[in-house]
Order: structure tokens, then C-alpha cells, then sequence
């Protein structure tokens, strides 16, 4: 039977794990959360599908998060029993180290014993049927990616232009090259056109109506092939595909003994084997690590606790990483890399256990704390000043005491949160990218690139979680302190002791902004890249800034294998001029063209072919051929950039290029408003922690750290389902991109105004 002591301590560990638990996995899923909404612009990707992704994602965070929970909830709570005095009181009534160390080793054991049924059941399956579901989602944003006006070269082996698109959804004037044929050149116009795709099978379709099919051996282009056809389909394999054989993450723990029978001397699979032991046996680790060094904690309570806890756990998990490198390379032994890491909390934990037998204390106080304003108080007995000089000063000091000492506290807490926020936002990476890493051969330095890469947008997402959690604690402190009502009492209102927030909230939302508009751009297309690396996959933004297809001036379309800039030459040019109602009317192929002046192109080696009534003509070789053109050498060498990366200006120029292409800019005006209204965030969450903080009371700090977490979530996931609802249309993309903002400050304000005063 569980004692009355024992439940006590584990009432006092469980409220802090259980906070902890939800910041740490709310941390790892807010990126799923901005990135799988964007999933309901895809045909198939319904509500339902989404919230699949999100149960399939949950077993694999919580096997990381837990462990990192057991040891927050312990510091935590030990801590706060450590800080008040209570660890003095129960040793004066004889309580010792190891009586307190038995409900903590019970708390532990339970966590270890969940940790390790996710880990070697639950997390593989789900991570399999994740990588299963979403690869299917994938490849029905494929429709989504295929723009009116914009040459598409997603299809494998198919280049596809349409300028407009009918009521219904089908493609106006399809133009289809198809390259399934290398021996053939093979072209396919049509009146109209449509993506046909059903989840589940292997492969897509593009469904034709009322065309004709151009093609010739390109060993003998004299002969010349017509095709008309009133439907026709093309078959499309998927760009995307899903790796039947599972990674050794996927095999769950029976599976993965089996597998290691049959291949004994892979290293990957050892080291899973004894990844899925040592991972959960942390918990014992740093539950017994948590006590030690919370009972040796004298002040700062829960909230040191939560901090120290974050050190602790992202130096294991870099330990853990950097083990795993060593595995790989062969360096130590599976066991040893494995293990090394909890061997060490193991030993840390032995020593403080000793140190705080031995009655001794931290004092994490210095470090984590600080009153500014004691200074600025008088001593008992001393003559106060009349009250004219106060006003003088306070007049030549236009930011007051109050002010200074509110921000300095806030500024405190901002930056612990801050800082912690971001290392296990780059702990994340690490353990997200190091099996692709290990898998593909690429050296540890490009973690170490894309985390570099990525902090600009990583700051710009974590800065409003950090000035909420700020403001929150700051004056909920504050508020338990009483120093919320001495100030009331002073004659200085709420709202008045708020503005500080307000303007670091405001501060906040300036940097965001100045980030997005003109660091995150580059950033983020340097980031893709280094990720493309990681992964071993051709760059998106290669494909984006690679112009081989080509629309130009009346209907003229040009495609060509590659450019030497360098030398102004073209190797395999073609041209392919279409009539007004988009049927072929010339075609022009060369194995090379090269620059004479701006605008006229000197053609090697080639053949012309005209066309009447869709029927073609005879061919015409040529040596060489002049030919002046409408576009001049810019039009083919300047850069495309990256529209992932685009700040608000460039997205304003490429709405516009596509509204004169008549192309639907829907999806970039989206973004453009999102741009517009995001950095706001910072400012948001500041209105919503001012009424919050007030009405909580006396309720602390880790209570505040939990409302921080839960409006997060709440505002995180309207804003992703806005931002998707924006980008398919479904709601005016203005409206989708302020309407949390708009709604979240109403709210917030109607709270403040029910704080009693």
C-alpha cells in the first residue's frame, strides 16, 4: 500500500511531469501542426487523415518526451519541496535520502515501463503507417502543384503547360511532352485536360479529350507520325514513392530480433536493439538524478527545475546523437555507444546523491534570479524624499523604475525561455535528421548547417511561445508576491503596469517582420538545400530555378536539355511555335544554338518542319540558321527564384506575373496576407498573457507555464487551419490570414476586462 508521504511526493512530482510532458511534445509537433494543415489543399486530405497523422506522429515523440518529462517532473517537484524548506522539516523528523528516493523510483519505473512499450511496439508501427499515409497525401498534392501558365515538371517524364483552366477544374489548350521514350519526340495537344488520381494505386493518369499526338524517331525525323484521338490517357507514375522494406526505426522489437538474425553483423539494427533498451532505462536514470539534484536545490522551485531539467536533457540527447555517430563509423561498439550517455546521468546521479547526503546545496538562485529594485528601496529609518524631487526625476527619467524593473524580470524570464526553446528546437533536428543522415552516408557537419540555416525561422516561431511564457510568468509572480497589489495600491492601474509587455511585444513583432522580409528568404532556400543533401533527393529549388521550358511570346514555347552561360550556347534547342488556337504551326529543333547579339540565335545541325491545318509539311535541314527573336538573352538567364523563399516585395511582382499570364495567384496572395499578419503574433500573445496572468492568481509559475502551452496549441492550430483554408480558397485569403489574430485579441481583451481591481 502507497503511504501518505509517498503520495505526496508523488502528487508533487506528478503536476510538473505532466506540464512538462505536453511543452516538450507541443514543441515537437508545432512545425506538423503549420505543415500538415497545408495538407487539407490536397484532394483526399481530409480532417479525419490529418488527425490520423497526428495520432501516428504521437508514439515516436512521447518515446523522446517522456523520458525528458521524468526528469523535469522530479527536479521539479523535489525542487519545490527542496526550496520551501519542506526536504529540512522531513529530515528533522528522521525522513532520509533513500525513503525520499523510493516514490521517486516508483514514478520512474512506470514511466520506463510506457516509454518502453512505445518505443518497441507502438512508435515503429505508427511511424510506418505515418511514412504510409503521408506519402499518399503527397501524391495528391501533386494536383495542387500543377498551376495554369506555369510549365510543370513534376510528372516523371512529362512536361505539361495549360494557359487556362475551365469552371470545372479541366485544363484549357494542354500541351504534353513526353519524354517515356528517349529514341522518340513525342508531343501531345489537346482541347482539355485533367489530373485523374485515386488513393491507393501505384500509379496517376492524365486523362486527354480532343487532340492529336505529334511524334517522330529522332533517328529518322523525316518520318513523321499524326495520332488524332477524341480521349486518351497517359499513364503517369507517381514522383512520389513509398519504401516497402521498413528502416530499422520501423521494426517493431520481435521484428527487429528476427532481422538481426538473419543479418548479424549490421550495425544499424544492433544499435536499434539497444536503443530501444537504454532509451527507456533514462527514465530510471534521470528520475534518480532528478532527486539528487533537487533536494540539493535550496532556491528558484519549479521553475529552476524546469530550466536545469532542459540543460540536462539536451546535453544527454547530444551525447546520444554524437554515440550514434560513433557507432557508424565504427569507432565504438553498438553496446557502448548506446549506453555511454545513460551510464553517464547513471554516475552524475551517484555522485550528487552522495553530495546532498552529505546535506550540501545549490544555489541556483544567483543564476536564475535577481530584484533590481531592492537597490532603488530605502532603507528602514531613512528619510524619505519630498515629493517634489520624486517628480523632477521622474521627469528627467522618462522610463520609470516601475518600467525598468518589470521589463528587466521579463527580459530574464524571455531569455531562459528563449534559449531553451531553441536548443530543443535544434536537439529536434538532430534527432529527426540523423537517421537520413546515417542512412545516406552524409557527414554530421550538414546538421550542423541546417540548424545554422534554419534558426531564423525557428526564432520567428518560437519568439511569441517565448514572450507569451514571459509575460505569464512575470506577472503572475508578481501577482503571488503581492507586488501586483502594492502597485493598485500606489494609484498605477493594470493596464499601466501592462505597457511595458505591450511594447516588447511590439518590439518582437518588428524583428519578425524585419526577419521575414529580408534574412528568412535566403535562409530558407539555403536550408532546403542543405536538407536535400541530408536526404539524398534532388532540390526543389534546383527544380525551381532550372528554366529549360520556357513560354515566350506568342505562344512560342522553347525547351532545351541545358545553357552554358558562360559561352551563350544552348545544347539541344527546340522551338515549338503554336497557333491562336493553340495547334502547332512550326517546329524548330537544333542540336545546338548560340548567341549573336540580343536577340538574334545563330541554329546548328538542325531541321525546320511547318504545319498546315495540323498536317505537316516537309522537313527542312539545315547547317546553320539565323533567327531573330521577340526575347532577348535576359529573358533566359535571369533567375527564377524560389517561391518558398520569397519575402512580401517578390511576392507582390510574382502575383502580378501570373495575373498577366491569367494564371491563379491564389495560393502566393495567401501567403502574401500570412506574411503580412504573422509577425503580429509576438504583439497577440502578449494581449493574451496580460488578462491571463492577472486572473491566475496565486496559482505559480508551472500553472503558468501550462496556460502558456495550451494557448499556444490553440493558437498554432487556428492559425494553420486558417492559413489552409486561406490557400484553397475556401475563405478570403485576407480574412484567413488576421482572423486568429483578430479573434485571440478580442478575446483577450474581454478577459482583461473581467479582472476584478
Amino acid at each position: 500500500m502507497i503511504r501518505v508521504f509517498d503520495r505526496y511526493i508523488l502528487k508533487e512530482i506528478a503536476s510538473p511531469f505532466a506540464i512538462g510532458l505536453s511543452v516538450y511534445t507541443f514543441t515537437l509537433l508545432i512545425n506538423q501542426i503549420l505543415i500538415l494543415s497545408k495538407t487539407l489543399i490536397a484532394k483526399g486530405a481530409t480532417a479525419g487523415t490529418i488527425f490520423k497523422m497526428f495520432l501516428y506522429l504521437l508514439p515516436d515523440f512521447l518515446s523522446f518526451t517522456i523520458p525528458m518529462a521524468t526528469l523535469m517532473g522530479v527536479l521539479a517537484g523535489m525542487s519545490r519541496l527542496s526550496s520551501d524548506s519542506e526536504i529540512i522539516a522531513l529530515r528533522t523528523m528522521g525522513v532520509r535520502n533513500h525513503q525520499l528516493l523510493r516514490p521517486v523510483l516508483w514514478f520512474s519505473l512506470g514511466t520506463w515501463i510506457v516509454s518502453s512499450w512505445l518505443i518497441m511496439f507502438v512508435a515503429p508501427e505508427a511511424n510506418y503507417r505515418f511514412n504510409k499515409l503521408y506519402t499518399g497525401v503527397a501524391l495528391a498534392q501533386t494536383i495542387s502543384g500543377i498551376k495554369p501558365g506555369v510549365f510543370y515538371q513534376g510528372l516523371p517524364f512529362y512536361s505539361l503547360y495549360f494557359p487556362d483552366q475551365q469552371r470545372n477544374g479541366d485544363w484549357r489548350n494542354v500541351f504534353l511532352y513526353s519524354m517515356k521514350k528517349p529514341e522518340e519526340d513525342t508531343l501531345v495537344l489537346a482541347r482539355t485536360g485533367r489530373f485523374l488520381y485515386k488513393q491507393g494505386q501505384k500509379d496517376n493518369h492524365v486523362v486527354l479529350s480532343d487532340g492529336v499526338v505529334h511524334s517522330y524517331k529522332k533517328s529518322d525525323p523525316g518520318k513523321y507520325s499524326l495520332t488524332f484521338f477524341a480521349q486518351k490517357t497517359e499513364t503517369v507514375s507517381s514522383s512520389v514513392t513509398f519504401r516497402q522494406s521498413r528502416r530499422s526505426m520501423q521494426l517493431v522489437f520481435p521484428e527487429l530480433v528476427r532481422r538481426m538474425r538473419a543479418q548479424p553483423g549490421d550495425v544499424l539494427l544492433s544499435q536499434e536493439f539497444h536503443k530501444k533498451f537504454a532509451l527507456p532505462f533514462a527514465c530510471l536514470a534521470l528520475g534518480f538524478l532528478g532527486m539528487s539534484l533537487g533536494i540539493s536545490t535550496r532556491k528558484g522551485g519549479k521553475t529552476s527545475g524546469f530550466v536545469i531539467s532542459l540543460g540536462i536533457i539536451f546535453i544527454y540527447y547530444v551525447l546520444m546523437t554524437a554515440g550514434r555517430n560513433l557507432i557508424v563509423k565504427r569507432i565504438v561498439s553498438p553496446f557502448w555507444g548506446s549506453w555511454a550517455p545513460t551510464l553517464f546521468l547513471v554516475a552524475l546521479g551517484i555522485w550528487l546523491y552522495r553530495f546532498s547526503s552529505l546535506e550540501k546545496a545549490i544555489h541556483w538562485d544567483k543564476l536564475l534570479s535577481f530584484h533590481p529594485l531592492q537597490r532603488r528601496l530605502p532603507r528602514a529609518g531613512a528619510e524619505t524624499p519630498p515629493a517634489r524631487s520624486s517628480f523632477r526625476l521622474s521627469r528627467l527619467n522618462p522610463v520609470k523604475i516601475l518600467d525598468r524593473y518589470v521589463l528587466r524580470r521579463m527580459l530574464l524570464i524571455f531569455s531562459l525561455v528563449f534559449s531553451s526553446l531553441l536548443l530543443v528546437f535544434y536537439l529536434i533536428n538532430i534527432l529527426e535528421q540523423v537517421d537520413n543522415l546515417i542512412e545516406n552516408g552524409v557527414p554530421f557537419i550538414y546538421i550542423l548547417r541546417y540548424n545554422f540555416y534554419v534558426t531564423p525561422e525557428i526564432v520567428t516561431i518560437i519568439l511569441p511561445i517565448a514572450i507569451l511564457t514571459a509575460v505569464l510568468l512575470t506577472f503572475s509572480l508578481m501577482s503571488k508576491n503581492n507586488e501586483v497589489v502594492a502597485v493598485q495600491v500606489s494609484g498605477i492601474s493594470l493596464a499601466r503596469l501592462a505597457l511595458p509587455a505591450l511594447f516588447l511585444g511590439l518590439l518582437l513583432s518588428l524583428a519578425v517582420f524585419f526577419l521575414q522580409e529580408n534574412v528568412l528568404p535566403e535562409a530558407k532556400r539555403r536550408s532546403a538545400l542543405v536538407l536535400d543533401v541530408i536526404h539524398n533527393r534532388k532540390s526543389a529549388v534546383d527544380v525551381e530555378f532550372a528554366r529549360n521550358w520556357v513560354l515566350g511570346r506568342d505562344n512560342r514555347v522553347y525547351f532545351y536539355d541545358f545553357y552554358e552561360k558562360h559561352r551563350g550556347r544552348f545544347v539541344h534547342f527546340n522551338i515549338i511555335d503554336l497557333d491562336g488556337e493553340f495547334r502547332l504551326r512550326r517546329r524548330l529543333t537544333a542540336l545546338s544554338a548560340t548567341w549573336h547579339g540580343e536577340r538574334t540565335l545563330l541554329l546548328r545541325d538542325g531541321f525546320s518542319r511547318e504545319f498546315r491545318d495540323q498536317l505537316p509539311g516537309a522537313m527542312r535541314p539545315f547547317r546553320e540558321l539565323r533567327l531573330d527573336i521577340a526575347e532577348n538573352r535576359k529573358f533566359f538567364t535571369e533567375k527564377v527564384r524560389f517561391t518558398g523563399a520569397m519575402n512580401s516585395s517578390e511576392l507582390r511582382d510574382y502575383i502580378r506575373y501570373l495575373e498577366e499570364k491569367r494564371s491563379d495567384p491564389l495560393r502566393y496572395r495567401a501567403q502574401l496576407y500570412n506574411n503580412y499578419a504573422f509577425p503580429f503574433s509576438s504583439l497577440v500573445m502578449v494581449f493574451i498573457a496580460i488578462p491571463f496572468s492577472f486572473l491566475m492568481g496565486n496559482r505559480g509559475a508551472l500553472f503558468g507555464i501550462g496556460i502558456a502551452v495550451g494557448v499556444s496549441m490553440i493558437y498554432w492550430g487556428a492559425l494553420g487551419i486558417s492559413n489552409a483554408l486561406g490557400t484553397t480558397g475556401s475563405v478570403s485569403p485576407l480574412l484567413a490570414a488576421f482572423a486568429p489574430l483578430v479573434l485571440f485579441t478580442l478575446a483577450s481583451v474581454f478577459l482583461f476586462f473581467k479582472i476584478k481591481t
